[in-house]
C-alpha cells in the first residue's frame, strides 16, 4: 500500500500507485527547485536546458519506463508517469513536456518489445531490447516527431520511397520537442501501397544522418525551453530494418492509435496540472505575505482574494480528479490488451474520455494561472515575474496533438452521439 501524498499546493496532490512509481515521483520532486531557478533564464533566451536533462538522467527519471533489467526504474503504471510529469511541470513545464517526449517514447518501446516477445518475433524483440539498454544504461535520448504542417497525427505526409536496401525519406516535421538533446529520432511516416493509398509506420534515424537537418527555429510564445524545432528530411536513407510498426490505418483514428495516444498524451496533459499548482503556490505566497492599502491589511484576509484562491483550488481539484481517473482507466486498458489491439469501439470511447480530460485540464490550467495573476496584481504582468512564464506556457496546451480544440470537441460529440470517430476534414 503506497502512502498518500502529504497535503500541499492547496490540497492533497496525486501520489503513486506502485512502489516504482513512488521512487520516480520522489526523484521528479527532487528536481523542482533547481529547474524553477533555471527556468527564467532559459525562457528569456529561448535556450535549451541541457543541465536539467543531465540531472534527470542522473536521477533515473529519463529511464523511468525502462525495465530494471535494461537499466531503468521499471515503472509500469502510466498513471504514475503522469503524476511524475506533473511534478516536473511545477518546476519548468518546458522541461516536463520535453522529458515526456522521451520517457513516454520509452514506455511505447517497452510495450512493443513485450508484444513482439509474446508473438514470437524474436528479431524485433531483440532489437527493441537492445534499444532499451541504450536508453537505460547509456543515456541515449529519444525524440518522436509526429506533427506536420497541414495534416494530423493519423495522416503523416513524410513519405518513404523504396530504394535499394531500404527507403528514402522526404518531408518536414515540426514541434520535434527535445530535439537539441536527442540521439535517435522516430518520425512517423507514410508508405505508398500498390494500387493507391498509404500504410503508416515509424522509422529510426540517428542524429547526424545524411539528409536530416534539425532546424534551430523554435521561437514561440511559451514553452520556449522545450527545444521543439523543425526537422527536415531530404532523401534521407532509412535501412529496411529501421522501419517499425507498419499498419494499414492511414487517416484513421482507431485500431492501434489508442496505445500511442494514451502513453504519449496523458502524461503530456498532466504537465499542465504542474503549471496550475506552481501558480497557486505563487499566489498563496504573495497574499499571505503582502499588505496593501491605507489599512495595511494582509491581502489574504480580503474576501475577494480568498474567493479567487478558492476558485484556483477548485480548478486544481478538478484537474487532479480527471488525471487520477484517466490514469487508472488507462492502466487497466493497457493491462487488458498486452498482446493485441483493443476492440475498435472500446479504443474509440476511451479516446473520447481522453479528449474530455485534455479539454478540461488545459482550460483549468489557463484559468488557474489567470486567477493567480489577478491575485498577484500588476507585477505578474512583467516578464520577470514567474507567472508571466506560467501563463504563456499554459496557453500551449490546447494546441497540442492529437486534435486542435475545435477538432477535439467534434471528436467528443461525434463519438458521444454514435457517429463514429471520423472528423469532417
Amino acid at each position: 500500500m503506497i502512502a498518500a501524498a502529504a497535503p500541499c499546493c492547496g490540497g492533497y496532490p496525486l501520489g503513486a500507485q506502485t512502489l516504482e512509481g513512488a521512487a520516480l515521483i520522489a526523484a521528479a520532486e527532487g528536481h523542482v527547485e533547481a529547474f524553477r531557478a533555471r527556468a527564467e533564464r532559459h525562457d528569456r533566451d529561448g535556450s535549451f536546458p541541457f543541465q536539467n536533462f543531465e540531472d534527470l538522467r542522473a536521477s533515473g527519471v529519463m529511464a523511468a519506463a525502462v525495465p530494471r533489467e535494461q537499466g531503468g526504474l521499471g515503472v509500469s503504471s502510466l498513471r504514475d508517469l503522469m503524476v511524475a510529469i506533473s511534478r516536473i511541470g511545477r518546476g519548468d513545464a518546458a522541461t516536463a513536456i520535453a522529458a515526456n517526449m522521451h520517457i513516454a517514447g520509452g514506455a511505447v518501446i517497452v510495450r512493443m518489445m513485450r508484444r513482439a516477445q509474446a508473438q514470437g518475433d524474436v528479431e524485433t524483440a531483440a532489437a527493441l531490447t537492445d534499444l532499451l539498454v541504450k536508453v537505460g544504461r547509456e543515456g541515449v535520448v529519444l525524440c518522436f516527431p509526429t506533427t506536420e504542417p497541414g495534416t494530423d497525427l493519423a495522416s503523416p505526409a513524410c513519405e518513404l520511397t523504396p530504394t535499394e536496401g531500404g527507403y528514402l525519406l522526404n518531408g518536414l516535421k515540426i514541434f520535434a520537442t527535445i530535439s537539441p538533446a536527442a540521439h535517435l529520432f522516430f518520425p512517423s511516416v507514410r508508405i505508398p501501397k500498390d494500387g493507391g493509398g498509404y500504410l503508416t509506420g515509424t522509422v529510426m534515424i540517428p542524429r547526424g544522418a545524411p539528409g536530416m537537418v534539425i532546424e534551430d527555429n523554435w521561437d514561440a510564445l511559451g514553452m520556449r525551453a522545450s527545444g521543439s524545432n523543425a526537422v527536415r528530411f531530404v532523401d534521407c536513407f532509412v535501412p529496411a530494418a529501421m522501419l517499425f510498426g507498419v499498419r494499414d490505418n492511414y487517416a484513421k483514428i482507431g485500431r492501434g492509435f489508442a496505445d500511442f495516444a494514451l502513453i504519449a498524451n496523458l502524461p503530456l496533459i498532466s504537465a499542465f496540472l504542474g503549471i496550475a499548482e506552481a501558480a497557486r503556490e505563487l499566489a498563496a505566497a504573495t497574499v499571505t505575505g503582502q499588505r496593501k492599502g491605507p489599512s495595511a491589511k494582509l491581502l489574504g484576509d480580503r474576501i475577494p482574494i480568498q474567493m479567487l484562491v478558492a476558485e484556483i483550488d477548485i480548478d486544481i481539484a478538478v484537474c487532479r480528479a480527471l488525471i487520477d481517473r484517466l490514469g487508472t482507466i488507462a492502466d487497466a486498458f493497457l493491462q487488458r490488451y498486452p498482446e493485441n489491439d483493443a476492440p475498435i469501439d472500446e479504443a474509440t470511447f476511451l479516446m473520447k474520455e481522453v479528449q474530455c480530460m485534455k479539454y478540461v485540464v488545459n482550460r483549468k490550467a489557463i484559468d488557474a494561472v489567470d486567477r493567480a495573476m489577478i491575485v498577484c496584481g500588476g507585477a505578474a504582468y512583467m516578464n520577470g515575474h514567474p507567472l508571466s512564464r506560467l501563463y504563456r506556457d499554459a496557453r500551449a496546451g490546447p494546441f497540442m496533438q492529437p486534435f486542435a480544440p475545435y477538432e477535439g470537441l467534434e471528436y467528443i460529440g461525434k463519438v458521444a452521439l454514435g457517429r463514429g470517430p471520423a472528423l469532417d476534414r
